[in-house]
């Protein structure tokens, strides 16, 4: 759309005031154009109708894919480090899907955990026109210098759509690609070296990884600018859905004074694992303005250099739970994980800080998006201090709190009516350690907190919430036994070394599927799913027959976001089974699940594997899209349901 000038914004008054709840406008053509829908990440489709209460359980595949490598006539990987030190292994060129998707315009883009980027009619899944269906490999020269290779680079992030453009943050080394939306070429970013050069993200930092979902939001380029001349309302009204859609061209932006970032978070996960760098979590701002040269706009570490010894405080605090946007505070919002060392002798008594040391682990944070500076920090869990490679035991019954808490749920953005009569603007966001807080947008106060799931180290909350109609729906997963973590990993005599190595293990997640009463500690794993009152945290549901007030899934894991659309309240497992509820009452209206690749390979694990739905869940146009595919002989694709007899 056309940027206003300041006598038009004026007329927008209703707009901002809309915008300002947080509840980011619906996209009018049914589209899901964000990884979570919209920038407030409500993972809510408020447009869609066509599946209903009463259709739901008709709901049957339509189109699918699986290891779709008939698009890249190669064979996969093999001979690299991971592959030995993890098992990792790859059945085919093209794998399962992880990242989750976006859809707009009728096209759905998804990117196989590989690399391999596909533009497909969202209908049919099928290419009916060759300028805007297509399928691209992504570029790994990171690989290819590599000698012997660590690993392919790998994506577990979603696209992010700004005009005429895909741009997708890399999940190992840390790359930024862009491809275009017509014709699906990718762009080089270094004319000066053979092959296509993707644009390195901190490229001083070795592993500058993603796991969360990145942003791009537009802004004025003096921030005088963004509060003095209609910049709210201009970004407001202009981001809600026409980056996405690209009706408004970046050169167009960029005469117009605006410049286009795209943010995105760095996590020190694979570096602590892999390498034991002692490196510090991040938040980047990439200058897209002109999508063929980008620039680093501004970065800011989660852990401050402290003056008096010219160093970090300490390291660890990974950014990585994916980011929500308040276009009218100018705030990008997000979630970080522990300390990996001591940050200091007596940690976590204030008393012996260090002067100027702020503490930022396990923590919802928010910076203003125009400088890269720290808003507010709400900690939901004070000394958490846990290394991979040195774990302590991180149980449910910790007397010192939870270990391995990581606020890793995308935040959510909402207003409500708080019982002191005030219309608030919130912001909720969960953690590993199982609890889920909301505070207020502006100052990071907590409103309220509930428990969702015990802290087990792999497990509390990881999947991101969905807000509708005045009501929160969240997802936390457990063992079944409270022994779980210990007994796999986390404690000596445990079955893997970390955490980390655990999740690349196909017998792991057999044993996470496994539910059967058995008496194992090592086995199953199960999911909680709350309805709750969004200005108060009060349960909704109330389960006929038990009571309860959630729904309990025995069924593995919750990785990827709740979505809402029509009353109906999508959820996702890690043992490949999709959910669809009654938002109303939590009551069961359809169920289907992925194949057991312990069946179809071979894999001999003496139980099933069913490839883990991973991805979340899109729902637009009368269909449902889930993607899938698990972490380790990550096999998969898209699967797509609609209606029928």
């Amino acid at each position: 759309m056309r940027v206003m000038n300041f006598r038009m914004s004026v007329m927008c008054g209703l707009t901002v005031a809309l915008s300002s709840l947080g509840e980011a406008a619906a996209q009018s053509r049914g589209d899901w154009p964000r990884y979570s829908y919209n920038y407030a990440n409500t993972n809510a489709n408020v447009d869609e109708r066509g599946i209903t209460y009463q259709n739901a359980p008709t709901l049957r595949r339509a189109w699918e894919t699986f290891n779709d490598s008939a698009w890249r006539p190669a064979p996969p990987p093999t001979g690299f480090v991971l592959e030995a030190a993890l098992g990792l292994q790859f059945p085919s060129s093209v794998v399962g899907v992880i990242a989750p998707p976006i859809l707009a315009n009728g096209t759905i883009y998804y990117i196989d955990a590989l690399g391999t980027l596909f533009a497909r009619d969202a209908q049919t899944g099928g290419i009916t026109d060759p300028a805007r269906h297509w399928t691209t490999t992504l570029v790994d020269p990171d690989y290819a210098a590599q000698s012997p290779p660590i690993s392919p680079e790998l994506y577990y992030s979603a696209p992010v759509a700004v005009g005429e453009y895909l741009w997708i943050h890399s999940s190992f080394n840390g790359r930024l690609h862009a491809v275009r939306r017509r014709g699906g070429r990718e762009i080089d970013f270094d004319a000066s070296r053979p092959g296509v050069q993707p644009f390195a993200v901190l490229p001083d930092n070795v592993l500058a990884s993603s796991l969360g979902e990145p942003v791009a939001v537009r802004t004025y380029r003096s921030p005088w600018r963004d509060d003095h001349a209609a910049g709210v309302a201009e970004t407001a009204t202009e981001t809600a859905t026409d980056m996405a859609m690209g009706e408004m061209s970046d050169d167009s932006a960029d005469a117009r004074g605006l410049r286009t970032l795209f943010i995105t978070e760095v996590n020190v996960i694979l570096n602590d694992a892999l390498v034991q760098g002692a490196q510090v979590g991040h938040v980047v701002a990439i200058d897209i303005t002109n999508p063929h040269a980008p620039f680093e706009a501004w970065r800011t570490p989660t852990i401050d250099i402290n003056p008096a010894t010219g160093r970090r405080y300490g390291a660890g605090v990974s950014a990585g739970s994916g980011l929500a946007v308040d276009l009218q505070r100018h705030l990008i919002i997000g979630g970080t994980g522990q300390n990996t060392v001591l940050p200091y002798a007596g940690y976590p008594d204030p008393a012996s800080a260090p002067a100027g040391y702020i503490d930022r682990g396990d923590s919802l944070y928010a910076i203003d998006y125009r400088t890269g500076r720290f808003v507010w920090v709400n900690q939901l869990h004070r000394g958490d201090v846990f290394n991979l490679n040195q774990p302590v035991p991180t149980g449910p019954d910790r007397p010192d709190g939870p270990r391995d808490a990581d606020v890793l749920s995308p935040p959510v953005l909402f207003s409500a009516r708080t019982p002191d009569g005030r219309r608030r603007d919130l912001v909720g966001g969960g953690s590993k350690g199982g609890l889920y807080r909301v505070v207020d947008r502006s100052t990071g106060e907590t409103v309220w907190e509930r428990q969702i799931s015990k802290a087990t180290g792999l497990g509390g909350i990881q999947a991101g919430s969905a807000y509708a109609n005045g009501v929160i729906y969240v997802a936390g997963f457990e063992g079944i036994d409270d022994g779980f973590s210990d007994a796999n990993f986390n404690a000596p005599g445990s079955k893997y070394l970390n955490a980390f190595f655990a999740t690349f293990s196909p017998a792991f997640w057999a044993d996470v599927e496994d539910v059967s009463d058995d008496g194992r500690a090592d086995t199953g794993m199960q999911t909680k799913v709350y309805a709750l009152d969004a200005a108060t945290g009060r349960p909704l549901w109330r389960m006929p027959g038990t009571g309860a007030d959630h729904v309990l899934l025995k069924a593995g894991a919750a990785m990827r976001h709740l979505s809402w659309a029509n009353g109906l309240l999508y959820v996702t497992t890690s043992s490949g089974q999709l959910f669809v509820l009654s938002a109303a009452t939590g009551e069961l209206r359809f169920w289907d699940q992925t194949l057991d690749l312990n069946e179809h390979f071979g894999l001999g694990l003496g139980k099933p594997h069913h490839a883990g739905m991973n991805g979340g869940t899109m729902i637009s146009g009368g269909m449902v899209y889930v993607p899938y595919g698990s972490q380790n002989n990550p096999s998969g694709g898209l699967i797509a349901y609609r209606p029928g007899r």
